[in-house]
């Protein structure tokens, strides 16, 4: 036992003067010296326990260099490249355009509108996700009185013509008089289109009832702007928001400037772009009929205060072509200053009576007397 004990003193001396001549630099100890200095009776077996150890130290030396050595080749190895995304695109929040649903008014028999207008939408506004939406033929659907009217009198739209006359400086508000006009099959099938929508954004609204809806007619034209523009202005929408106007045509002066991007509108013209919410929705189908044509019975209630209307300025939808251009919505008022042979349509059935197209065909007799003739502020321009 004691030989034992002896052999276990020694292994453990050795372990403990390796361990400390590899954690500093000293000078090299040679086993001899070590057992030279050993008592006799301490010497038994150290040979071999001298071996062992040092057989030890090296394997120990061994692995820790081949660690070493593989730590280093395994630097010079080249790793692979992994797909991943940027920190960036991580971090980006997606666009307000990729999130609100948007649809296009369009009658399916043309096909060749709804083909042009996804071709700009495509190229202005790629993350714009936008369906097809059948517009109501008013020649070939009934549409109920209940609904749509089949006149109306335009003593609120001259107060605003006139506005829109003096903020311009024109020369010719003896020409806009109160009257009692048929509403066209055109337009009451272009309200009927609009009230459809308006009952659609309600079935979209989503789980918290408040998703808005974007309603494009399909002779919107996105500016190069349009992206860029629309994001600063709904970062700053107020929260009352009930429908925003991206293509307009401005009659009043504005309520008021919210940022340089947007205004709070009194009564604009055209349903070519907005976005309305299902608050605004709701209270418009509450008070049907439409008895005026779409555009100017919506600029009503935003007129009297019922409905926040915003607009994006400058626009930045426009109409692809000038009013009344290749439309298939005969306008009641066009007629309204007597002949005016600028106006043409891409349909004939809208045209209206033949006593009116006899009249049409006839050269204009009075000055500005065409309804764009002095309108600067056609929906071909991005100005106000």
């Amino acid at each position: 036992s004691s030989v034992k004990l002896c052999r276990l003193w020694t292994l453990w001396e050795l372990r403990v003067l390796l361990a400390m001549s590899a954690s500093a630099p000293q000078p090299v100890v040679p086993v001899a010296q070590v057992v030279a200095g050993l008592p006799s009776s301490r010497i038994v077996g150290t040979a071999a326990a001298a071996s062992a150890a040092s057989a030890g130290k090296a394997v120990v030396s061994k692995r820790v260099e081949k660690r070493r050595l593989s730590g280093d080749v395994a630097e010079l190895i080249p790793r692979p490249l992994r797909q991943r995304k940027s920190l960036t695109a991580l971090s980006k929040p997606a666009s307000v355009l990729s999130s609100i649903p948007a649809i296009v008014i369009n009658l399916e028999r043309r096909p060749d509108r709804m083909d042009g207008c996804a071709t700009r939408l495509t190229a202005r506004c790629p993350e714009l996700r936008f369906e097809h939406f059948a517009a109501t033929d008013g020649r070939a659907t009934e549409i109920g009185a209940d609904e749509v009217a089949y006149s109306w009198h335009t003593a609120r739209n001259v107060v605003y013509q006139k506005s829109r006359s003096m903020r311009k400086g024109w020369d010719d508000l003896d020409t806009y008089q109160e009257r009692h006009l048929e509403l066209s099959p055109g337009e009451r099938g272009c309200s009927s289109s609009h009230i459809r929508a308006w009952r659609h954004c309600l079935e979209q609204a989503g789980a918290d009832g408040n998703r808005p809806l974007l309603v494009l007619e399909d002779d919107a034209a996105p500016t190069a702007q349009f992206a860029a523009t629309f994001e600063r202005a709904w970062q700053s929408l107020p929260s009352d928001c009930g429908v925003l106007y991206l293509g307009y045509s401005q009659a009043a002066d504005w309520r008021r400037e919210v940022t340089p991007d947007l205004v709070e509108a009194e009564y604009v013209w055209t349903t070519v772009a907005y976005v309305i919410w299902p608050s605004a929705a709701r209270l418009l189908l509450s008070s049907l009929p439409v008895n005026e044509p779409v555009d100017n019975w919506m600029a009503g209630f935003s007129a009297a205060g019922d409905v926040k209307a915003y607009c994006v300025r400058p626009k930045i939808v426009l109409q692809a072509d000038a009013w009344n251009v290749n439309s298939d919505v005969g306008h009641s008022d066009e007629h309204y200053w007597g002949p005016c042979s600028d106006i043409k349509h891409s349909d004939e059935v809208y045209w209206g009576t033949e006593e009116l197209r006899a009249r049409d065909r006839q050269p204009a007799t009075l000055a500005g007397s065409a309804l764009l003739g002095n309108d600067s502020d056609s929906d071909s321009s991005s100005e106000d």
